[in-house]
């Protein structure tokens, strides 16, 4: 997002006054960093926090008239944020404040959501609490993926960013109003290996299997080794067999019993290596019906 939205900026004319890039251990940091010199932006690098003393110091002698914060997991101080005059505009990809938190995108489509969207709010010293200046809502497919859902909001927001900058070139202000009080869905961070539970369902998994795709691993083990499932299709039926078990083998596809019907991978990968559709997966492995893939 933060890239988009830096190069969107640009390329629309607006005058931006110094990039802050993610904290120098964030693996994204150089890339970015790279993209913005290259845009012939200076830069203001720091190792651990960008609240340090020296940083806020260097913003706040820029004069800026607005920030704006994309991708930024990390809480800023009120120091930081009062260095520029009319604060700083946070992009989020969901419905504030339903999903407050890092990583929406995942927890949207993991629980199942029919609706979601973007909002810009004013930063403040918490998470995603600010007063919303805009929203726009959608409705998430039902093959949405966490990559597809990724793409939408990313291109959402930046067009809506870009409306409101202009709105406030043209008249110096940016409405806002405050978020509504109460206990709302989060969307914390979550890690990049998730072990798929059978005994959740086949809905439960189908779904979790798209929240992951492709960013994250979603896996089974197969044979002592974790296999990463990056689509599957489902069936809901009554069974006795146990969790996991392979039923029936064909062609182009495994069944796999789960706790309320069966799953179908469509796409695997095993390791670091190989991503087999179905056919190729039972061309090479041979798995056997009876075998384990829990």
């Amino acid at each position: 997002m933060a890239t988009l939205c830096l190069n969107s900026i640009v390329n629309d004319g607006f005058e931006v006054s110094a990039v802050i890039p993610p904290p120098s251990f964030n693996p994204t940091a150089q890339n970015f960093i790279k993209f913005a010199k290259n845009l012939n932006l200076e830069v203001f690098e720091y190792d651990k926090s960008p609240n340090n003393n020296e940083t806020v110091e260097k913003i706040a002698q820029k004069n800026a008239d607005i920030g704006v914060i994309c991708s930024f997991n990390y809480k800023l101080s009120k120091d930081f944020l009062n260095t520029t005059k009319m604060g700083y505009i946070n992009c989020h990809p969901s419905l504030l404040p339903m999903y407050r938190g890092a990583n929406p995108y995942f927890h949207i489509i993991n629980n199942g959501e029919k609706t979601t969207g973007v909002t810009l709010h004013f930063a403040d010293e918490n998470f995603d609490t600010g007063e919303i200046i805009a929203q726009k809502g959608f409705l998430v497919s039902e093959k949405e993926t966490i990559g597809t859902l990724f793409n939408r909001t990313n291109f959402m927001i930046s067009d809506m960013l870009l409306n409101v900058l202009n709105i406030y070139n043209d008249t110096g202000k940016v409405n806002s109003k405050p978020q509504p009080d109460g206990q709302y869905i989060k969307a914390p961070k979550i890690q990049n290996d998730i072990k798929i539970d059978l005994n959740q369902g086949v809905i439960a998994t189908e779904r979790l299997v798209r929240a992951a795709n492709p960013f994250y691993n979603a896996f089974l083990n197969f044979r002592g080794a974790p296999v990463r499932i990056l689509y599957t299709d489902y069936k809901i039926q009554n069974h006795n067999v146990e969790q996991g078990i392979i039923t029936k083998i064909q062609g182009d596809f495994i069944e796999i019993s789960a706790k309320d019907g069966f799953i179908y991978p469509k796409c695997l990968q095993c390791g670091s290596w190989g991503i087999f559709d179905a056919e190729n997966f039972i061309k090479v492995f041979r798995p056997n019906v009876g075998e384990n893939f829990n």
